[in-house]
C-alpha cells in the first residue's frame, strides 16, 4: 500500500479556518475547570496591558483597539489582542499508528485536518497550543506556543508526518508523561486497541483538566474486497491469521467495530470525557462544531 500523502495543501484553507474559528469562538472561550485542585488558565486574549497578537476586526470590537498601521498595511480592519490574567493551555494528540494509514489514509487525513483546525481556532483566541504525535511512543512534538506565528509551526509538523503502513502500534499512554496537569487535551485517533485505549485515556485524565476523544473511523473499514480463504495481517503488530471471508464475515467485523465504539463511548460518559465518533465521510467542520457544543456539558 502506498504511503498516505499529507502536506500543507491537504489541510483546511485559510478561509475555512477563519470561518471555523469565528463559529466556535464562544464554545472555546472562558472554559471553566471541573477537576478539583487544578488551575486551568495562565493567559488568554482579552483586555489587558501586554500586547499579545493581532486579528481581524469582528463586529462588537471596540474601535480603540484597532491598529491603524496594520489596518492600512493589510487593507482590512485589524485589532490588537492583549494578554489578560488567564488563558487555557491545550495539547492536541494525533495518532500515527499503522491502522490510521489503511484505506488510502482517509482516517489520517481527517485527523490531521481536525488537529489543524482546532489548533488554529484555539490560537486565534489566545490559548497556548502544543501537539504530540504518537505511535508506539511519542514520535513528534510541537512545543506549546501561542499566536498566529505558532500555527505555522503546527502546519510544518503536520506536513512532515506520515503514519507507518505497518508495524506501528498505538501507545497513547506515552503522551501522559508529557502532560503537566494544567492543559486541556484533545485526541484524534481510531482507538483500535485491545481495550480501545481506555487505560491510556484514564492515565491522561489524571494529568489534564479536561479530555476530548474523537474516534476517527470509516464505514469502509470493515468491507470485504475479496472473498474466500485469505490471511489477515494486523498492520500494527504484523501478526497473521487465516480466515474465510464472505458477507457474513464482513457483517461480523462491522458489528465488532460498532461494539468497540459502544464500549469506548460508555467509558467516556462514565469518566467525564467528551467523546465523538467521527466517520470521515462527514465534513470536519460539522464534526468539530458538534463535538465542542456537546462538550460544554461534559468537561
Amino acid at each position: 500500500m502506498a504511503q498516505p500523502h499529507l502536506n500543507a495543501a491537504a489541510l483546511p484553507a485559510q478561509a475555512e479556518l477563519q470561518s471555523f474559528a469565528r463559529v466556535v469562538a464562544h464554545l472555546l472561550a472562558e472554559r471553566q475547570v471541573r477537576a478539583p485542585g487544578l488551575r486551568v488558565v495562565k493567559r488568554r486574549a482579552g483586555v489587558g496591558i501586554q500586547h499579545l497578537d493581532h486579528r481581524d476586526y469582528r463586529p462588537g470590537d471596540e474601535v480603540r483597539y484597532i491598529d491603524w498601521r496594520q489596518t492600512a498595511r493589510r487593507r482590512r480592519p485589524i485589532v490588537r489582542q492583549f494578554e489578560s490574567e488567564s488563558v487555557s493551555d491545550w495539547m492536541v494528540l494525533l495518532d500515527l499508528s499503522s491502522s490510521m494509514a489503511l484505506h488510502g489514509g482517509a482516517k489520517w487525513q481527517a485527523a490531521a485536518r481536525g488537529a489543524a483546525a482546532m489548533s488554529y481556532a484555539l490560537l486565534e483566541l489566545g490559548h497556548r497550543v502544543g501537539l504530540l504525535a504518537f505511535g508506539g511512543g511519542v514520535r513528534a512534538e510541537c512545543r506549546s506556543g501561542r499566536g498566529r506565528s505558532h500555527y505555522a509551526g503546527v502546519v510544518r509538523l503536520l506536513g512532515s508526518l506520515r503514519p507507518a503502513t505497518t508495524g506501528e502500534p498505538s501507545d497513547l499512554g506515552a503522551c501522559a508523561r508529557r502532560l503537566h496537569g494544567d492543559a486541556s487535551v484533545i485526541v484524534f485517533s481510531d482507538f483500535l486497541a485491545d481495550d480501545e485505549m481506555r487505560r491510556d485515556l484514564a492515565a491522561l485524565l489524571e494529568r489534564c483538566t479536561s479530555l476530548h476523544a474523537l474516534q476517527v473511523g470509516s464505514a469502509t473499514e470493515t468491507e470485504a474486497t475479496v472473498a474466500g480463504e485469505v490471511e489477515l495481517v494486523d498492520v500494527e503488530t504484523g501478526e497473521g491469521l487465516a480466515a474465510q471471508l464472505d458477507a457474513s464475515a464482513a457483517g461480523l467485523a462491522t458489528e465488532q467495530r460498532a461494539a468497540m465504539t459502544r464500549r469506548l463511548r460508555s467509558f467516556c460518559v462514565r469518566s467525564g470525557i467528551a467523546f465523538t465518533a467521527w466517520d470521515v465521510q462527514r465534513p470536519w467542520q460539522q464534526t468539530l462544531i458538534g463535538h465542542l457544543a456537546r462538550a460544554r456539558s461534559v468537561c
